[in-house]
């Protein structure tokens, strides 16, 4: 005789994207909260987590390969990079300011979309590091709502990496 669980915790991966929505919300951060959001325990999240550190890598893990996968969708040039990393960070700013106040960094991602920024740039680190020098600094302006010319910016990173 087979038993069925009544109350089966979500799948690793829905908890992660309800995590990733329940702080998008700009619901408190704490994985009490996030258990009852996900409908389930704390226990569950420590099982398969290990805890706090490692939710906060899995929703890394699984935006960085979002996004890299997004990569592959868009034309390979300076101008469609430069706008769809603006869109990614408007669509994304609040998780993005939150992984960073967990010690992730200003771009979380980078190992997930490497492959994806070295073939933009022929293979070149130094103008995969000016872009994304350029592109941190976009960033940091925009969260302290200071407005950027795009248009320039997409110039001025043309021009550099020529």
């Amino acid at each position: 005789m087979n038993k069925t669980r009544k109350n089966a915790a979500p799948t690793k991966e829905a908890m992660v994207e309800m995590s990733i929505q329940f702080i998008t919300d700009g619901g408190e951060w704490s994985l009490r909260k996030l258990a009852t959001h996900c409908g389930t325990t704390t226990k569950v999240f420590y099982t398969r987590f290990d805890g706090e550190y490692g939710l906060v890598d899995a929703i890394v893990k699984f935006l960085g390969e979002r996004k890299a996968n997004q990569y592959k969708l868009i034309e390979q040039n300076i101008e469609a990079f430069y706008r769809y990393e603006i869109d990614f960070y408007y669509e994304n700013s609040t998780i993005v300011q939150f992984l960073e106040s967990k010690g992730r960094g200003a771009n979380p991602f980078m190992l997930y979309v490497r492959d994806a920024y070295m073939k933009l740039f022929n293979g070149d680190q130094n103008k995969m590091i000016f872009s994304g020098t350029v592109m941190l600094g976009v960033q940091a302006m925009l969260a302290r709502e200071i407005q950027v010319d795009h248009d320039l910016i997409i110039l001025y990173l043309t021009k550099g990496l020529s």
